[in-house]
């Protein structure tokens, strides 16, 4: 029975084998190129919460509501097509403090498309007393444009290597017989995790610290990897 075993291991093994061999059968060189570019986010989603807890309860949501589309509108925002209702399945979510105390709060996504704007809805927002204001997530509308440039990169970079290996053997590299595309995770998530920085704009004529919020983007890094076989001649 081990003999038996034995022999079709040894079977199996050596057709293996022959199969890559008929596969592979001419010489070839595997390596991996990488192109990466940093670029500004222009679509920012804001999360603006609007609760009546904030007011004690002195303003419903629906009055907070009217003043926020009101001072979005007079920013210059098109609230019929930039701001929208982040929970549609329940508009509204009741919190319970007190027995007899229940407030009521919805959640709102508005959409600009520069650091400018945002921070404006940031000021405009924090003067009618809404202040449950955040970055929700950034992007770039040409990022699949843009990884489709950087993945030509990624190839003639791969190709560049392989060549630096192949001259000094006086040989040539060939076609390529098989690509493999790798994303990197960390672009996926790239627009959620970007850095933000918030601070106080100084005058430039003056030392003292004006009432608008200087928000600066960290850049979307797009990165792709490629890993590639040429034939060798």
């Amino acid at each position: 029975m081990k003999n038996l075993l034995f022999t079709l291991l040894i079977f199996i093994t050596i057709n293996a084998f022959s199969q890559n061999k008929t596969i592979n059968d001419k010489p070839f060189i595997e390596v991996s190129g990488q192109a990466d570019t940093l670029v500004l986010p222009n679509k920012i989603w804001i999360n603006v919460l609007l609760t009546e807890k904030d007011t004690k309860g002195k303003k419903s949501v629906e009055d907070l509501e009217k003043e926020m589309l009101l001072k979005l509108h007079e920013i210059g925002i098109n609230t019929e097509k930039n701001v929208s209702v982040n929970d549609m399945s329940s508009n509204y979510k009741f919190y319970l403090l007190k027995q007899n105390d229940i407030f009521k709060s919805k959640s709102y996504s508005v959409l600009v498309a520069d650091a400018q704007t945002a921070s404006k809805v940031f000021l405009g927002l924090e003067k009618i007393g809404i202040s449950n204001v955040q970055i929700e997530k950034v992007e770039n509308d040409q990022q699949k444009n843009i990884r489709l440039l950087i993945n030509e990169k990624a190839i003639l970079r791969a190709k560049q290597i392989a060549e630096s290996f192949s001259k000094p053997l006086n040989q040539k590299i060939g076609n390529a017989i098989q690509i493999n595309n790798f994303e990197d995770i960390s672009n996926q998530l790239a627009g959620n995790i970007a850095g933000i920085a918030i601070r106080a704009k100084r005058s430039s004529y003056a030392e003292s610290v004006t009432d608008e919020p200087n928000i600066e983007f960290e850049k979307i890094k797009i990165v792709t990897s490629v890993q590639v076989r040429f034939l060798l001649e």
